[in-house]
């Protein structure tokens, strides 16, 4: 390397250097002038509102249960779900189950959020169904034990692929499918 191309990369290295942030605050600078990275990615997915029913949307009726009486034994009788945008969902959902320890849920949530979701219900407990409250949750049935039925009516949320899931502790992963919009 000669002389100028030696001082050019020093120079380059110290301009490099002297522009990086540190994590020590500046003099006038406070917690609130810093950017927090999370606020750098926005929430690209649809609005979604759970209670906007169109009357005159035509009405798609989903019979769904839940059985087994041990972990090994649990499912859902379907593992897939599908609907057209601009539905109205009927979902009758039963908990075929007969032992008191198998109690199921049946939460919608967002493509890629079932396993978060399901920890994050642990600390919901039981008063809260082992629902989270979380903008990954666009519905959910109470918590149903031992041969409880439920029917929940909501509008299908915009076309893609969601998840649906049982939130009672140690069910995700075997108790969830895939719910279609098309």
């Amino acid at each position: 390397m000669n002389t100028i191309t030696k001082l050019l990369t020093i120079a380059t290295v110290s301009v490099l250097l002297a522009s990086c942030g540190s994590d020590t605050p500046k003099e006038n600078e406070t917690a609130q002038d810093k950017v927090n990275p999370a606020d750098l990615f926005k929430d690209d997915r649809p609005a979604y509102d759970a209670n906007a029913i169109d009357a005159n949307a035509s009405i798609v009726e989903i019979q769904l249960s839940a059985s087994g009486n041990t972990m090994a034994e649990m499912v859902y009788d379907q593992k897939e779900m599908k609907a057209k945008a601009g539905t109205t969902i009927k979902l009758i959902f039963k908990n075929n189950s007969t032992d008191a320890a198998m109690p199921h849920n049946w939460v919608l949530v967002h493509n890629g959020t079932m396993e978060a979701v399901a920890t994050a219900g642990i600390e919901a407990g039981k008063a809260g169904n082992f629902v989270p409250n979380s903008k990954d949750v666009l519905v959910a049935t109470n918590l149903l034990g031992p041969g409880e039925e439920t029917t929940l009516v909501f509008p299908a949320p915009p076309a893609g692929t969601y998840q649906f899931v049982c939130t009672y502790p140690g069910h995700w992963s075997i108790m969830n499918g895939n719910f279609i919009v098309e």
